[in-house]
């Protein structure tokens, strides 16, 4: 009997690169979707497959055979498009089971352009014939890896416009994981929708600290108004589309309330703690 087949798009990220790594060590047979063939990576059981699944012309050829698929693509405006095309040809090809990387805050009432398209992809999916498990994970640690340390790096401090709030912020190696267990138990998970987070909301001043301790030298935040963040982004070329999402979301964690509230997924489908900010500090330290 022929093994199944997983295929993951997105396969190159932080997510996916720690969950095509996770799938080959189960032995799993994995078709790996990437833009970039260099990225390619030479593990047992993977097989790469260069594509833009936003060219809906090759969706068919890109998904042919595969049994269970993780979807995950850029958040550039038009995602949402995308993955929706790819749903419905994982329909007609018969697909067993999909999990979508979502966003928390995904819904009809949402303020974030980028939690709306989410919205709308969930909605697609789950009007679809097909067995689903959709991932709703909070702010992923990893962000802190592109400007915060470029930052921390440059004049020692963090920037960000969520003054005092507290979010319970999630390693994407712990995302990664629970995404690998809904495709490899995908029975115990289908149709559920689960809410990912850390076991403890945190400030920018603990990041801060975390970052402190594991470089050893000394780094502080700096709370940013809305406007500012607003002018520091749109001097660094980002689109106002982004920004308006990115502060729509700053402005919720500024409040507080749900914000903070921290999720016990992680914890009950790995039967282990989440991940904290001070394990990630120590694995990334070299960034900082």
């Amino acid at each position: 009997m022929a093994k199944e087949i997983i295929t993951v798009i997105g396969s190159t990220g932080n997510i996916g690169h720690e969950l095509i790594n996770l799938l080959s060590t189960s032995g799993k047979s994995v078709r790996a979707v990437l833009r970039n063939f260099s990225q390619a990576r030479p593990l047992p059981g993977v097989t790469w497959l260069q594509a833009d699944v936003s060219d809906e012309s090759i969706l068919d050829a890109t998904l042919a055979g595969t049994d269970k698929l993780f979807i995950l693509t850029g958040n550039k405006p038009g995602f949402g498009k995308t993955q929706i095309n790819v749903i419905r040809a994982a329909e007609r090809l018969g697909v067993k089971h999909i999990v979508k990387l979502s966003a928390l805050g995904a819904s009809s009432r949402t303020q974030s352009p980028l939690a709306y398209e989410h919205w709308q992809t969930e909605q697609a999916l789950q009007q679809s014939t097909l067995s689903w498990t959709i991932l709703r994970p909070h702010v992923f640690m990893q962000n802190w890896l592109g400007e915060v340390a470029q930052t921390v790096k440059a004049d020692g401090a963090i920037y960000a416009a969520i003054g005092d709030g507290k979010v319970p912020f999630i390693d994407a190696r712990d995302i990664a994981a629970v995404a690998a267990q809904a495709l490899i138990n995908s029975g115990e998970h289908s149709g559920k929708t689960y809410v990912l987070t850390g076991d403890e909301a945190i400030g920018y001043s603990t990041l801060a600290q975390a970052i402190s301790s594991a470089t050893g030298k000394e780094v502080v935040y700096k709370s940013l108004s809305m406007d500012e963040m607003r002018t520091r982004m749109e001097q660094q070329g980002i689109s106002s589309k982004m920004i308006d999402s990115y502060l729509a979301l700053a402005a919720y964690q500024k409040a507080g309330g749900a914000t903070e509230r921290v999720s016990t997924s992680v914890r009950e489908i790995l039967k282990r703690p989440a991940l904290t900010v001070q394990d990630f500090a120590l694995k990334y330290k070299d960034m900082f």
